[in-house]
């Protein structure tokens, strides 16, 4: 993993160490060390909710006897990190790093509520669903990572529920007081906008700001729904612990999530191809004009990329791994250029037990092979020298 600044060589370390522990169907003991230094190393300029998510955690994981569960909303355009969070975060509460076993079977008390915004003939329904999925869930891991995305889009009959379950505990025989709920919005964006404009860096926001601003927007938006009165509205403002800001990417951030991204390449490639890889600063650059950032002037205060970070991964795969995968047919035909020749040269059995040591060599060499990624001269593919 690339580290950024923030979390050291040794927590992370030690996180990915702890990550590698057996399946756990309740939060691992001592999951709190290693939340914050993980979810670093892979969300990118999202520092102020990540602090508050560990911290609020950590706060009740200390807990005996905790008298509710943890509830936090979220908020924050699509494509900032917002589920690659609370993905990590069950892998840091279960201790797996196995992306495809979490979510799955190594991290079983994780539970994503997707697809809340249904249409009229199924909103008779939707409450129902929530109720049951969410209930039978609880009854059989009891410590966990329940997600509920889009639950600003949920209709009356189902926020009610999600009410009745956050604050009153339904009378179901299922405790959910250990649990810890993540409440998943993309209410918020001119808000947060208007934050890192005032504040002129997402570093001088105040968490407090951030936290009544996004409160205050979601009471106003209820109040508005005449689905509960007053008091309840308030009741379950009051069951939410934090509201937390997950704010637009700028160029900045983009720049390090391809840094972080051709660090990944880089290791990879030590590893299956004995090849150390660098590049030129241009590479950044070049990769950072294939975001769509809209009308506006990037690096200038308020422009954003149009679909934050979604982009990279696709812009990587048609350029980065392009070129590796030209300079892999590339190495392929000089291998067969020199088999040829050598068998030219060396015919026969002994040629091909020579041919065969020479191959072991190669494999057994510690050497790294040397390959630099750049720009072409037309600027318009990367290439591998």
């Amino acid at each position: 993993m690339v580290l950024p600044i923030v979390a050291t060589t040794a927590a992370v370390a030690a996180a990915v160490s702890w990550l590698m522990l057996p399946r756990h169907d309740s939060f691992a003991p001592g999951a709190c060390a290693v939340i914050e230094p993980y979810l670093l190393t892979e969300v990118v300029g999202q520092e102020l909710a990540i602090h508050q998510t560990s911290d609020a955690i950590c706060d009740h994981l200390l807990k005996e006897q905790p008298q509710k569960p943890l509830v936090l909303s979220v908020h924050g355009p699509p494509g900032i990190g917002k589920s690659l969070s609370h993905r990590l975060l069950a892998q840091a509460l279960y201790a797996t790093s196995d992306d495809i076993g979490c979510p799955g079977s190594l991290c079983p008390g994780y539970k994503v509520l997707q697809g809340m915004d249904h249409i009229n003939a199924e909103r008779a329904q939707q409450h129902w669903y929530l109720k049951n999925s969410v209930l039978k869930h609880l009854h059989q891991y009891q410590q966990s990572l329940l997600v509920i995305e889009e639950y600003d889009k949920l209709d009356c009959p189902t926020r009610a529920v999600l009410r009745q379950m956050i604050t009153a505990s339904i009378s179901t025989n299922v405790s959910m007081d250990k649990s810890i709920i993540i409440l998943e919005s993309n209410l918020g964006q001119s808000q947060l906008h208007k934050m890192l404009i005032q504040a002129g860096d997402r570093k001088q926001v105040r968490a407090e700001d951030a936290h009544s601003s996004l409160r205050n927007l979601v009471y106003n938006i209820w109040s508005q729904g005449n689905c509960e009165s007053h008091v309840d509205i308030i009741r379950m403002l009051g069951a939410i612990d934090f509201f937390l800001p997950y704010f637009p990417l700028e160029a900045s951030n983009l720049r390090d999530m391809f840094t972080k991204r051709l660090h990944k390449q880089a290791e990879q490639l030590q590893g299956s191809d004995a090849t150390n890889l660098t590049w030129s600063p241009s590479v950044i650059d070049f990769l950072l004009s294939k975001v769509d950032f809209g009308d506006c002037k990037v690096g200038e205060p308020g422009c954003y990329p149009v679909e934050g970070g979604r982009p990279v991964s696709t812009i990587m795969t048609r350029y980065v791994t392009r070129a590796l995968k030209q300079w892999r047919i590339k190495q392929e035909q000089q291998r067969q250029q020199q088999r040829q020749q050598s068998k030219a040269v060396n015919p026969g059995w002994q040629g091909s037990i020579q041919r065969r040591k020479d191959t072991l060599k190669r494999k057994l060499s510690s050497s790294l092979q040397d390959i630099h990624l750049q720009v072409d001269s037309q600027n318009r593919a990367l290439v591998i020298v």
